[in-house]
């Protein structure tokens, strides 16, 4: 049954979020239906071979998904679930962040706001403004065009069930991305303890930097992150799937670590700059820039923790609880 469980897979991407488990519930039985009529007259069980025509009868996994969804007389349902997917994606990982970010520095960059005194302001908009024009009507009318290419029409039927991607395990860890990231921990704590970086004043290039009195306090507790982080990596490693625990240990670090982060941003960290070759007041002005850009960069630490530790929650509860 791995070829159906693969299909089923597949045509569960396509569906949306609050209808997946039922649409595919429904359709699981029924495709199991006609396996188990089929082995019946057969007399033994069925090959992937003999359930390849039982699934091509169904229609390929983007066709079925696009029956469960609502009607669009623009674009038919056999290529509306890719549209959405699409058209999703842009606004999620495109237009969204250009808003956010033009919104986060027009709260917190007076000097912004100052240079586009008004509606001047709004109207720097202009350039997300016609993104999001172009983008979605570029991508609609392309969708619209192959909708009604018949040839497009036919490609799209004639699919092959072995192609189909293997299940998809959300719990299972890579152990390559694993050891990779044991790997950078370790490499930058030997590196950091070499040079001696939990030390406040630092001399190099000619020029003497010395940071804030917290600065030891923050290097200690990453330390401290970083040794809970191998620990977590070790437990992923000897099992190689996300657990409540290593699941729960994650979600703990990610948030120690958005906080230590947040903290570090707020603590003006570099205290003084010196150097033979730099006047005092300009090395004064540089020190006063970096810890001012530094806490009005604050609020992004927190929006980026906040993202991560959404999806390690997420991740948490897709874990079994008997794990």
């Amino acid at each position: 049954m791995a070829l159906v469980d693969r299909y089923l897979q597949a045509v569960k991407f396509w569906l949306p979020r609050n209808q997946k488990d039922d649409i595919i519930a429904e359709l699981s039985e029924d495709l199991r239906s006609q396996i188990e009529e089929k082995e019946t007259e057969l007399g033994h069980p069925l090959t992937d071979a003999e359930i390849e025509p039982i699934l091509k009868s169904c229609g390929s996994p983007m066709a079925v998904a696009g029956r469960f969804l609502p009607q669009q007389s623009l674009i038919g349902p056999a290529l509306f679930p890719i549209y959405r997917v699409i058209i999703r994606s842009l606004i999620l990982y495109f237009l969204l962040p250009w808003l956010l970010l033009w919104m986060g520095i027009a709260i917190f960059s007076p000097d912004y706001r100052a240079d586009h005194p008004g509606m001047a302001l709004f109207a720097t908009l202009e350039p997300w403004w016609l993104a999001c024009t172009w983008s979605l009507f570029i991508n609609t009318l392309i969708f619209a065009l192959l909708d009604r290419s018949q040839s497009y029409s036919q490609r799209i039927n004639d699919w092959n069930p072995r192609a189909l991607p293997p299940v998809r395990d959300p719990n299972r860890v890579s152990r390559g991305s694993t050891i990779f990231e044991l790997t950078i921990v370790v490499a930058t704590l030997a590196v950091w303890v070499q040079l001696d970086v939990f030390h406040r004043v630092f001399h190099f290039f000619g020029l003497t930097v010395t940071l804030s009195y917290r600065w030891p306090e923050f290097f200690w507790g990453l330390v401290a992150l970083s040794l809970a982080g191998i620990v977590v990596s070790g437990l992923n490693l000897a099992k190689a799937r996300w657990t409540r625990l290593s699941a729960s240990l994650r979600l703990a670090l990610d948030c120690g670590s958005s906080g230590l982060s947040y903290w570090l941003f707020r603590a003006n960290l570099l205290q003084s700059l010196s150097g033979n070759d730099i006047p005092s007041t300009e090395a004064a002005r540089f020190v006063s820039f970096l810890n001012q850009w530094m806490a009005r960069s604050a609020i992004w630490v927190l929006v980026v923790g906040a993202i991560i530790v959404f999806f390690d929650i997420r991740r948490l509860r897709r874990v079994d609880p008997g794990v």
